[in-house]
């Protein structure tokens, strides 16, 4: 079964809009850029082969639809 986690720690410092690749433990931010394709791209180069990509919300709350 699924287990939701609260990432919301990590999002605060990253722009709105953004796409974020978190590592695929879900506990740091390897990369995040404007675009999805880019955030894939720079964790690949950072080592994360199997990142757990997100976008942050526009609006100022952090839910996130699963």
């Amino acid at each position: 079964m699924f287990a939701a986690k609260d990432i919301s720690k990590l999002l605060v410092d990253i722009p709105k809009g953004a796409w974020v690749a978190l590592s695929k433990d879900e506990e740091k931010v390897v990369a995040y850029a404007a675009e999805l394709q880019e955030a894939i791209k720079m964790a690949k180069e950072a080592g994360e082969n199997d990142p757990v990509v997100v976008r942050v919300p526009e609006t100022e709350s952090l839910s996130l639809l699963l």
